[in-house]
């Protein structure tokens, strides 16, 4: 997948938050004080394995996790091999230079058309309900989304089959946007962009 020196070089380039707000303070509030998306009862980071030696090297931040239910054990064997479930030491302790390129992203991921041109960045819906940004109005930061896109482009170009998982995940999502008639907005470093869930059609030829 990927070597340790195309790690550094991703974590390296993602680095600006989300938004202008501490979206912790969203939903830590109604969750004894801890951000959702650090809670390991409700979300297990999924790092490369290989980032994960990384950032072990870097510091103790990060420790291999345990499942503890039948939807963590199955989540695990889903996983594809080059993936590894992890647990930080938890928020009071976060470092912020040592997060995993899945707490860096989330909760978007990268958009990509028919043709599998990288468009920009849209919501993981599987976490709408659970995470409060997913599909509110808060805005998403010009220089978080340039600097993403730049990361995605760096790992789809190292790792086709990256590419290649979010070409399907691109295809769900227009999928699930075509079932309520609704296009897909993906954000870009110049706004919102409405995309049809329909392949475009071509003029034909004169």
């Amino acid at each position: 997948m990927f070597t340790p020196a195309q790690i550094e070089e991703l974590l390296a380039t993602l680095t600006v938050p989300v938004t202008e707000i501490d979206c912790g303070t969203l939903c830590a509030p109604d969750n004894d004080g801890i951000p959702i998306c650090c809670d390991k009862s409700r979300i297990v980071p999924v790092l490369y394995k290989t980032e994960y030696r990384v950032l072990r090297a870097r510091s103790d931040l990060w420790r291999p996790f345990r499942p503890q239910t039948k939807d963590q054990r199955e989540l695990g064997e889903d996983m594809r091999a080059c993936d590894k479930l992890c647990e930080c030491k938890g928020v009071a302790h976060c470092e912020r230079d040592n997060r995993s390129l899945a707490c860096r992203t989330f909760p978007l991921e990268p958009y990509l058309d028919h043709d599998g041109e990288l468009v920009g960045l849209v919501w993981n819906m599987d976490f709408e309900g659970t995470c409060p940004l997913v599909m509110s109005r808060h805005k998403v930061r010009r220089d978080y989304i340039e600097q993403a896109m730049t990361m995605w482009r760096k790992a789809f170009e190292w790792a086709p089959k990256e590419h290649e998982f979010y070409m399907g995940h691109s295809r769900t999502t227009r999928r699930s946007f075509g079932q309520k008639r609704r296009k897909v907005p993906v954000f870009t470093p110049d706004g919102i962009r409405r995309m049809p869930t329909a392949r475009p059609t071509r003029a034909p030829r004169r």
